[in-house]
């Protein structure tokens, strides 16, 4: 038998050029595919960026609002609310001004929690002593005002707006806190526990409701 030796060369340099296109297509599909991926993430991530910034929503804040409340109306956290508006104390906010609230997240990233407490350790002292209590003081917050009803919330808040501005820690004289107490009430426990406690006691005892303390706070600028 005779072989075709040319022929043979010929035939092996054509399957070699079929499996050189073959390699060349599959490649070239293959980046293609990664393309389509890459672009394809960008959008998700442009559209999901889109759609926090569109949740962010300004608000004016009302008599009896604080921020834990409003953190939970709006689905956020209390950290946002503090970062997104600069606030050097979350304690205290007042009624006729804007508050922005961030888009609600599932979690708080470290760098939020991070840049916040920063923020809070610049403070003042009487801040961050405030900061230091401010799961207490929700706690005891909603307690307090969780029964009461708007009028009696908005007669607190113009009481506490006046006294102290919501500070736990205001001190006049012998007066203490966010309600202005007489330290001999508070037996030596300025908590804001206490505090809330010991008013509570306060304006039941001598007046009967938060209205009627206002009503007087009104006329005598005292209460």
């Amino acid at each position: 038998m005779t072989i075709d030796v040319s022929q043979s060369v010929s035939s092996t340099a054509k399957v070699q050029a079929v499996g050189n296109k073959t390699t060349s297509a599959s490649q070239t599909d293959g980046q293609a595919f990664r393309q389509l991926l890459a672009s394809q993430n960008s959008k998700n991530s442009t559209t999901s960026s889109t759609s926090q910034l569109s949740k962010q929503e300004n608000i004016m804040i009302r008599w009896g609002d604080t921020v834990s409340e409003l953190a939970e109306k709006y689905k956020t956290s209390v950290a946002g609310i503090v970062n997104a508006n600069q606030l050097q104390d979350p304690n205290f906010i007042l009624a006729g001004h804007n508050l922005l609230i961030p888009g609600s997240s599932g979690q708080a990233t470290t760098a939020t929690a991070k840049a916040t407490t920063a923020s809070m350790s610049s403070a003042s002292s009487a801040s961050a002593v405030s900061v230091k209590y401010t799961n207490n003081e929700t706690s005891t917050n909603k307690t307090a005002t969780d029964n009461e009803s708007s009028d009696e919330a908005q007669a607190r808040a113009y009481i506490v707006s006046r006294e102290s501005g919501g500070n736990y820690n205001a001190r006049n004289g012998k007066y203490i806190g966010k309600y202005q107490l007489d330290s001999s009430y508070l037996n030596g426990d300025y908590s804001p526990a206490n505090q809330e406690l010991v008013a509570n006691k306060y304006v039941a005892k001598r007046y009967g409701s938060w209205v009627n303390a206002m009503q007087h706070w009104k006329s005598n600028n005292w209460y």
